[in-house]
């Protein structure tokens, strides 16, 4: 009986022990403990396992400002799922078996870190709004705990990351006014939290700096305190302080860093460089040695980037171009920091100005900087304006050269020609034995790296020896034309003023030569490069022309993208001079009358003025100098123009067809000045076409022929009148759609594949395996059917668009799934369940593609 009463004893301990209705010393200290043990400890080593994976391979662009905090993208993100699902798995096991919440107190205190680890793993998932949740309920339920303070972090992080400002910034200034309760280990994460928001959402340096210098005080993580320095050093070089810049960088060097970030902290404290300082010429000769370091060869095109900022504070821009250079050619692995070159060359040439390197170098910045790079914008705008810029220079200076050349006389005409064949033969000569010499003359090489070819223009600036180049190959630039520098003055020293690129007459641009092959016969023969030049009146006359037109896109290039006012008075007075009687005569006066407004010379501006409202009274450059008001009256005649034809096409995707005829008539009877004509009028004949008879139909499209000659949508409507006879049809083709695109709806995943494939169970295996690693969480059902001639493989169900697009990417990204499905005719998408009852009545699956592709994917 004593040993009966014992045991009984034991499992009534245990019993109560185990209760969590309770909160006794006993059930705390056997929940405490299980709950640690048995799940928290192992949700907490593989959350810090994969942080740790995570900082040490993310990709760090030192180029750019490094993160505050280092987050997975999305396909880092698909491969963390079954870590952080375990992670989830574990820590809502402890909550669900071990929390005693009594009394609005939570006993057992490694519960709110499980809600923690619970919502970095939401988090890392892409699950903002799950993690949104955890996180908030930690700060509200836990209001005795210091853990609050660590989810009021977390939380206000997520809100950063998905770019709500409005609930970030409220819940920073809850944390600001619980400042003085933080506990000290979490104020290097608020702080941090704080640069943050400032730097994501205004880039406001000020605040971010004065947040990040608190914030380093703070936080114990080396790395963390680390990476935090070096983005201090960033933002102070970016603002131009350098000798603070400078400061943080050798802070960096003395935290130990690795390899990576104590050499770029060594790159950029010298592109910081004071050179006044009394330690400039020792970084100089700093980086000189680590040029010869072996384990810098990768780095050597960051070195010279360096030397070249240093060239240019010292205001040796000859030296600083040569490095530049140097540090493209050495740039093999680095294509960033190749864009980076090319970019910082061709701001050194733009700034000249030389505007045809600046457009060279705008363009081979372009094919290797990334798109969301901050400064793919700028060249970009450039490279694009250049190129136009560079496209009319050429038109001018050719055709002026050409013309030149017909006002001589047939004999010095074919003397100049064989003198400019014989050059072609020496410069073949010399090509030769540039690229015999080539591998060897590797100084050579370095003075001059290669451009990357423009994507938009052809290499080489003489018109004739461009043509004949393209038929014997297309070598690099400077390999061709090394000893023959282009000019900086582009600039024609002529009486004309006219706008050329060299001072020789018989050098013309390549514009012409669109030829991608010249018959060999041909490139030494003198008649191909005489019937070029224009002899006759017509041909001097479509000369003349192109010249005209090229001289005010120049100058209006010049004025618009680069304030350039000189240079765009040059080609506008050009104009005003030699091509009065031509039609940009009146815009070009209008033109240099803005500039001398702008540049305040009143004289100018009083003549061009005086010769606008005396010549054309009428003119609507007249109405823009008497009326300052007349643009922005139009400009609102225009946006209300556009806002009823909009109505109006509404009104036709409803199929109101003589709704919109009415309001077609309407527009008619309102805007006396209608920029939309033609597009108004090819909707009523749509309509016409969709309600009335085939006659009246035809008469539309054919008025709409007559009525708008110049406009493309004469060719619209000859398209249809010709469709219409080929076809015999009285209407107009349609399209019907029967989907509708509802983002709320529950979704499907479909794989569909061809009823004959072999591989089906391998596919369906290897899917199945797919789902309970990365989305076990999710309980996926899978189901098969079919589809005409096609098995369709079904993932469902999915309650937002959000969550079926993430498995549809996930389910792209994955190599195991994508390995199975190679060389299978295969098709996947997303549908909604009632666009999926749709698509299996009509069976047109092509359709739905279709649908998809552009509603879901572009």
């Amino acid at each position: 009986m004593r040993v009966l009463s014992i045991i009984i004893l034991i499992f009534s301990l245990l019993a109560v022990s185990c209760s969590r209705e309770k909160s006794t010393a006993l059930s705390r200290a056997f929940h405490n403990t299980t709950s640690r043990y048995n799940g928290y400890f192992n949700a907490r080593e593989i959350m810090k396992e994969r942080e740790a994976l995570l900082k040490e391979s993310y990709p760090y662009d030192y180029s750019q400002l490094l993160p505050i905090f280092v987050y997975p993208d999305e396909s880092t993100s698909q491969a963390m799922y079954p870590d952080m699902d375990k992670v989830i798995e574990k820590c809502s096991e402890v909550i669900e078996r071990h929390s005693m919440y009594i009394r609005k107190k939570e006993h057992v205190k490694w519960i709110d870190d499980s809600y923690l680890l619970i919502g970095k793993a939401r988090f890392y998932k892409r699950e903002y709004n799950l993690a949104e949740e955890t996180f908030l309920y930690v700060y509200q339920a836990y209001k005795r705990n210091p853990e609050r303070y660590s989810g009021l972090n977390k939380l206000i992080r997520t809100f950063i990351e998905t770019k709500q400002w409005d609930k970030a910034e409220e819940f920073l200034d809850l944390a600001e006014d619980e400042e003085n309760k933080y506990p000290e280990e979490h104020l290097g994460e608020l702080y941090a939290t704080y640069a943050e928001y400032y730097l994501k959402r205004d880039q406001d340096y000020v605040k971010a700096t004065e947040k990040l210098e608190q914030a380093v005080k703070y936080t114990e993580k080396i790395e963390d305190k680390r990476r935090y320095v070096f983005i201090l050093g960033q933002i102070y070089q970016k603002q131009r302080e350098f000798a603070t810049a400078t400061e943080y960088y050798s802070h960096v060097l003395k935290l130990r860093p690795n390899y990576v970030m104590r050499f770029n902290a060594r790159i950029n404290r010298a592109i910081s460089l004071d050179i006044a300082s009394s330690n400039a010429d020792d970084i100089k000769k700093e980086l000189k040695k680590m040029l010869k370091d072996a384990k810098n060869e990768e780095f050597r095109d960051q070195i010279y980037f360096a030397l070249a900022e240093i060239a240019l504070k010292e205001d040796d821009e000859p030296k600083a171009i040569d490095l530049l250079k140097l540090s493209v050619k050495f740039s093999t692995q680095n294509t960033k920091q190749r864009a980076l070159s090319y970019y910082k060359l061709a701001n050194i040439y733009f700034e000249q100005p030389h505007y045809i390197n600046a457009q060279a170098y705008y363009d081979s910045t372009l094919q290797f900087l990334p798109e969301e790079h901050p400064d793919y914008y700028d060249a970009d705008t450039k490279n694009e304006s250049l190129q136009d810029l560079v496209a009319n220079l050429k038109v001018i200076d050719e055709q002026d050269s050409l013309i030149a050349l017909s006002s001589l006389s047939e004999k010095d005409r074919k003397k100049k020609v064989n003198s400019i064949i014989k050059a072609l033969k020496e410069e073949e000569d010399r090509k030769k034995q540039a690229e015999l010499n080539a591998l060897e003359q590797q100084q050579l090489d370095a003075n001059n790296p290669p451009i990357v070819p423009s994507r938009n223009q052809r290499k080489g600036s003489w018109y004739f020896y461009n043509a004949t180049t393209l038929a014997i190959g297309r070598g690099e630039f400077k390999t061709i034309w090394g000893d023959r520098p282009l000019a900086d003055n582009w600039r024609r020293k002529n009486n004309s003023g006219s706008i050329g690129i060299q001072n020789e007459i018989t050098e013309v641009s390549d514009s012409i030569a669109k030829e991608d092959s010249i018959l060999e016969a041909e490139k030494y023969n003198p008649d191909f490069y005489l019937e070029k030049i224009p002899t006759s009146i017509e041909a001097q006359l479509k000369s003349h022309a192109l010249i005209t037109e090229a001289l005010f896109n120049v100058g209006t290039i010049f004025k618009e993208s680069f304030d350039d006012y000189p240079s765009a008075v040059k080609s506008f007075s050009r104009i005003t001079k030699e091509y009065d009687t031509s039609k940009f005569n009146l815009p070009a006066h209008y033109q240099l009358y803005r500039i001398y407004l702008l540049e305040q010379e009143q004289d100018k501006m009083q003549i061009e003025k005086d010769w606008i409202l005396n010549n054309h009274p009428f003119s609507e450059y007249a109405y823009l100098i008497k009326n300052p008001d007349y643009s922005k009256q139009r400009k609102e005649t225009r946006e209300k123009v556009e806002e009823f034809y909009e109505s109006t096409y509404q009104l036709f995707t409803y199929g109101l067809y003589a709704d919109v005829i009415q309001s077609c008539n309407k527009a008619d009877e309102v805007f006396l000045t209608n920029h939309l004509k033609p597009q108004f009028d090819l909707l009523k004949a749509k309509s016409i076409g969709y309600t009335q008879s085939k006659e009246d139909f035809k008469k539309a499209l054919e008025q709409i022929v007559s009525d708008h000659p110049d406009s493309e949508i004469k060719g619209v409507a000859i398209q249809m009148l010709n469709y219409m006879k080929s076809m015999g049809m009285d209407k107009p083709p349609v399209v019907q759609n029967i989907y509708s695109y509802t983002p709320n709806d529950q979704h499907i995943f479909v794989l569909s594949f061809q009823t004959k494939s072999a591989n089906t169970q391998n596919i369906k295996n290897k899917i199945s395996d797919f789902n309970k690693t990365f989305f076990r969480e999710k309980k996926l059902e899978f189901t098969s059917t079919s589809l005409e001639s096609k098995n369709l493989f079904l993932i469902r169900t999915f309650p937002t668009i959000k969550e079926a697009m993430d498995y549809y990417k996930a389910l792209k990204n994955n190599l195991d799934v994508q390995q199975v499905l190679k060389g299978e005719k295969t098709e996947d998408y997303i549908i909604s369940t009632e666009n999926f009852r749709k698509l299996f009545k009509t069976k047109d699956e092509l359709n739905y593609l279709s649908f998809f592709k552009e509603n879901y994917i572009s």
